[in-house]
C-alpha cells in the first residue's frame, strides 16, 4: 500500500488539497491506520503550537518564522535544508522553542504541560543590605588636667604647704621674678585640692605626679612646707634646701613628699 506523504497530509490539514485528490486521500485514511495516526499527530502538534503562541508574547522573529513556515507549506516548497515538506523533527523543535517562550510567561499553564509537573513560582527574596557596624570610638585616655593656683604675699610673707599627698609626689621649687606665689600640679598630682588664705597656699591629696612651686623673689619671707616640715626657705636672694633633695639643683631643688 502506498502511504500519503507528509506534504499531502499538511495540505489536507490546511484545507488546500484539490477536491479530486481529497476524496482519494479521505478513502485512504479510512483504510490506513498508520496515515490516520500521522495525520492526527500533525493536527495535535499544530493545535499545540497555536495554543502556545497565543499564550506567549512572541517576539517578531518568531512570528516571521511562523508566517514563513505557513507560506512555504501552502506553496508546497521546502524550507532551506529540508525535504519536500517540513520534517516531523523540525515541527517538534518549533513546538519546543515556542513552548520555552510561553513557559517564561508568569502564570502560564505551559509550565504544567512541560515535564508533566507544575513549576512552583517563588517570589524573589528581597536583598537585605546591612549597614556595616562602626566600631565605637574609643576616647583616648586623658589624665587629670593640670591645675594651678596663684596668690600675692601677705605683708611680704608667703607659705606653700603640701600635705596628705602620695609619698611618690615630686615637689619642685624655684624663685621667680613675678610678684605672685604659684603652684602648678601636673599628671596624677592634678588630683590635688587647693586651699588659699592670705599669704598661704595649701596643696592636699596630690597623686604621684609633680608639683611645681614658684616663690616670688621679691617676698621678704617664703617657705615650702611638706607634711609639717619646712623643706625650703628663701634667704636673701637665694633658695635654701632644708631637706635632702632627690633631683634638681641648689637653685631649683626637687623633693619627694614621702620619707
Amino acid at each position: 500500500m502506498t502511504h500519503l506523504g507528509e506534504g499531502t497530509l499538511l495540505e489536507l490539514l490546511d484545507g488546500e488539497l484539490a477536491p479530486d485528490r481529497r476524496g482519494a486521500a479521505d478513502r485512504h485514511l479510512a483504510a490506513c491506520a498508520e496515515c490516520a495516526g500521522e495525520l492526527a499527530e500533525l493536527r495535535a502538534g499544530g493545535e499545540r503550537a497555536s495554543a502556545l503562541l497565543g499564550l506567549a508574547d512572541v517576539p517578531a522573529p518568531v512570528m516571521r518564522a511562523q508566517a514563513e513556515f505557513h507560506r512555504r507549506r501552502r506553496a508546497g516548497r521546502p524550507l532551506a535544508g529540508a525535504g519536500p515538506a517540513l520534517p516531523r523533527a523540525a515541527a517538534i523543535a518549533l513546538t519546543l522553542a515556542v513552548a520555552g517562550v510561553a513557559a517564561a510567561v508568569p502564570g502560564s499553564p505551559v509550565r504544567g504541560w512541560l515535564g508533566g509537573a507544575a513549576v512552583e513560582e517563588r517570589p524573589a527574596e528581597p536583598v537585605r543590605l546591612e549597614r556595616a557596624r562602626e566600631a565605637p570610638a574609643v576616647a583616648p585616655a586623658v589624665g587629670p588636667l593640670p591645675k594651678a593656683v596663684s596668690i600675692l604675699p601677705d605683708a611680704g610673707r608667703v607659705r606653700v604647704v603640701v600635705s596628705g599627698s602620695s609619698p611618690e609626689l615630686r615637689v619642685r621649687t624655684r624663685l621667680t621674678d613675678g610678684p605672685n606665689a604659684e603652684v602648678h600640679a601636673t599628671g596624677p598630682a592634678a588630683s590635688a585640692r587647693f586651699r588659699t588664705a592670705p599669704g598661704r597656699i595649701e596643696v592636699v591629696g596630690a597623686g604621684p605626679g609633680e608639683v611645681v612651686v614658684h616663690l616670688p623673689a621679691s617676698a621678704r619671707a617664703a617657705f615650702l612646707e611638706v607634711n609639717g616640715r619646712v623643706y625650703a626657705a628663701k634667704e636673701g636672694d637665694s633658695l635654701r634646701s632644708l631637706q635632702p633633695r632627690v633631683d634638681g639643683s641648689a637653685a631649683e631643688p626637687v623633693f619627694r613628699a614621702g620619707p
